[in-house]
């Protein structure tokens, strides 16, 4: 089964070709929307191209007015659509259908040459995935549910393919009850919760999580902010990145970490990894790249 399988894979990065077994397996390290900063978000093209590049891509799934599900992160259009009717601005995904929002460029805004890429159905998502085996997906949903993605993902032959990630874990179960033969990964956020407290957040968090066995969950995401030119460039801080990659391994449960701030740094991951973090999710993938492959 795919889930036991370990790929060998190839990824060009910086200076030609090389083995980054890293990437690749059970758990993978993921592309943030699917390519980070470096393709337009949440696009077949692009998750064409990082599926390429060796790693597994994230969609952020919703639902139209008309109940299609599709890959786009934002609540509304502003931020990433271009050339869409002004009547439409600041008015919710779902509140529009698949045959408004099937032309709006959405590729544009990140560069011209990218002006021929629209929103991406999640049918269209699981066929390419269907072609291949080795591409897996991480699926954030954003009002997709469950059921949806479970009898969707059946339907096209991937469920083994797709890693369904939430900071619900009640959606978690669900999912897993329905898709057993999918993956599960909690994300971590930390956003409102003070420096001096985040260490004792997280820990409290994880321990009620222990206690109850880490039900349904394969995969924990840490979010974490990185400062290197402090003494600990980490919050949470590396003291807590350690003892939560103790617990998790003691347990069986994957670490990934995402950094918010200095995820244009190798040297970031690099220390991330000292610390017992297995993969990434990455809005910079040159730089993440080139971290894991300096490890091998």
């Amino acid at each position: 089964m795919m889930r036991k399988l370990v790929w060998v894979c190839f990824l060009g990065v910086i200076g030609g070709w090389f083995p980054l077994s890293a990437l690749c397996g059970e758990y993978p390290t993921q592309f943030h929307r699917g390519g980070g900063n470096d393709r337009p978000e949440n696009t077949l093209e692009t998750f064409l191209w990082a599926w390429e590049m060796g790693v597994a891509p994230e969609a952020d799934v919703r639902l139209t007015k008309d109940g299609v599900p599709i890959a786009f992160h934002d609540n509304e259009l502003n931020r990433l659509g271009r050339h869409f009717p002004e009547s439409w601005r600041d008015v919710p995904v779902a509140q529009l259908t698949w045959e408004q929002l099937q032309n709006v460029d959405v590729g544009s805004y990140l560069n011209p040459r990218y002006a021929a890429q629209r929103i991406a159905p999640m049918t269209d998502v699981f066929a390419a995935m269907k072609e291949d085996p080795r591409r897996m997906l991480y699926l954030d949903e954003k009002g997709a549910t469950p059921q949806r993605m479970a009898q969707m993902s059946k339907e096209y032959g991937v469920q083994s393919q797709v890693i369904f990630a939430s900071p619900n874990r009640h959606l978690l179960v669900e999912w897993k009850k329905l898709a057993p033969e999918g993956k599960a990964m909690l994300w971590v956020p930390s956003w409102n919760v003070p420096d001096e407290k985040v260490d004792a957040f997280l820990w409290e968090r994880l321990e009620k999580l222990a206690a109850d066995g880490f039900p349904s969950i394969d995969i924990i995401q840490i979010h974490v902010y990185t400062d290197l030119s402090k003494p600990d460039p980490f919050k949470p801080s590396s003291a807590m990145l350690k003892r939560v990659a103790s617990l998790l391994k003691e347990n069986g449960i994957h670490f990934q970490a995402i950094s918010w701030s200095q995820g244009d740094r190798p040297e970031t991951y690099r220390k991330l990894m000292e610390l017992g973090v297995q993969s990434f999710a990455t809005d910079h993938p040159q730089p993440c790249l080139e971290a894991i492959r300096s490890e091998k």
